[in-house]
């Protein structure tokens, strides 16, 4: 154990469609996550698999960077997998570029680290999944991006090439190609097309949107809050009915970081005016802390009601030591994770999921 806690950003999620589909079809033909991930665990330690054959999918110039797999570990106690995948991020010419923060603008010396060809450049992303409550929870101890989405692209891959019920032979080019795909219980039903899907959506309490959607003729001021440029903050298209609300244009400086928290006086005409700027945050897949919104209603302008408080996420003091990679031992952080999910999935009570 620590002697001092490290902050850990939890996040809820309801796995709303995962498993191998028929196209066009909305009912899986496989579906039992625990038996996925139990096949993650066989492919990823199949062979003394290296580490940089972990990854289920091609690299797209203009996708997502490769994910691989740095651990996986299921809970004896409860069933539920823990799951470190490793990011990377993109290299120039086999080095990584650094500039020092405390540098000023237009004069920060850039320096690189030479790679070598094995090393893969990124960051760990932390994920804890409940086969039994059909949960995603995200794990964040110190970057921005949680890597749900990558995640999605990972296992989903994974489901349709190399879990059970998929069977492969080589081509003449010496390629691994999936011929069909059927339970190997059941030898007799083959599906020539199946797809793989995995797709998570952030649990929300519906009440506290409820509220504030009765109660849009009261509302008299808009807020928003924390530090970004100008520049980026009017190219964000996900936001671009807030920044018109708040009277930012494309006109606005570009050169000027901002530390605010904007109020704008603001009354709507109607409830679904009201309601189309609720959905419209609803709609972004990652929130950041200057995406919250909030609203200050007659009667009680002191109070702002944000919706990020409608969100199911809360800190937990992690007490764990973390080894020389900077990176948690997989059994220490499953026992811990054993220990407080009965308070993770409180999040969830008087909740429900929304698109997002």
């Amino acid at each position: 154990m620590s002697t001092k806690s490290i902050p850990a950003k939890v996040s809820l999620y309801n796995i709303v469609e995962q498993g191998l589909f028929q196209r066009n079809v909305e009912e899986p033909i496989f579906s039992d996550l625990e038996v996925f991930l139990d096949d993650l665990i066989k492919w990823v330690t199949l062979g003394d698999k290296p580490l940089r054959e972990t990854c289920t999918y091609a690299e797209l110039d203009y996708d997502l960077q490769k994910t691989f797999c740095y651990d996986i570990k299921k809970s004896s106690k409860t069933g539920n997998f823990l799951l470190i995948t490793w990011n990377k991020v993109s290299d120039a010419n086999n080095s990584v570029a650094k500039i020092s923060g405390s540098a000023k603008v237009g004069e920060a010396n850039i320096s690189t680290s030479t790679l070598d060809p094995d090393d893969i450049p990124g960051f760990p992303t932390y994920f804890w999944l409940l086969p039994k409550h059909n949960k995603l929870v995200t794990i964040n101890f110190d970057y921005a991006q949680n890597g749900r989405q990558d995640l999605h692209k990972y296992l989903k891959d994974f489901f349709s090439k190399w879990s059970r019920y998929a069977f492969s032979s080589l081509n003449e080019k010496g390629e691994r190609v999936v011929d069909h795909w059927k339970d190997p219980k059941n030898s007799e039903t083959k599906y020539n097309h199946l797809y793989g899907r995995f797709e998570s959506k952030l649990v929300r309490n519906s009440g506290k949107i409820e509220m504030l959607l009765n109660s849009w003729q009261r509302v008299r001021k808009i807020h928003q809050h924390n530090k970004i440029s100008v520049k980026d903050l009017v190219k964000v298209p996900k936001v671009g009915l807030v920044n018109r609300m708040f009277g930012f244009t494309q006109s606005a400086s570009n050169d000027v970081d901002i530390k605010f928290r904007l109020e704008s006086e603001r009354t709507f005409q109607s409830k679904k005016e009201f309601e189309k700027l609720i959905k419209e945050w609803e709609g972004q897949t990652n929130l950041t802390k200057w995406d919250d919104l909030g609203f200050s209603l007659q009667g009680d302008t002191s109070t702002i009601h944000w919706l990020s408080s409608s969100l199911a996420n809360t800190t937990f003091d992690c007490p764990l030591d973390r080894d020389k990679n900077s990176i948690f031992k997989s059994q220490n952080l499953v026992d811990w994770l054993d220990l407080i999910t009965p308070d993770i999935l409180k999040l969830d009570e008087n909740s429900s999921e929304e698109n997002g």
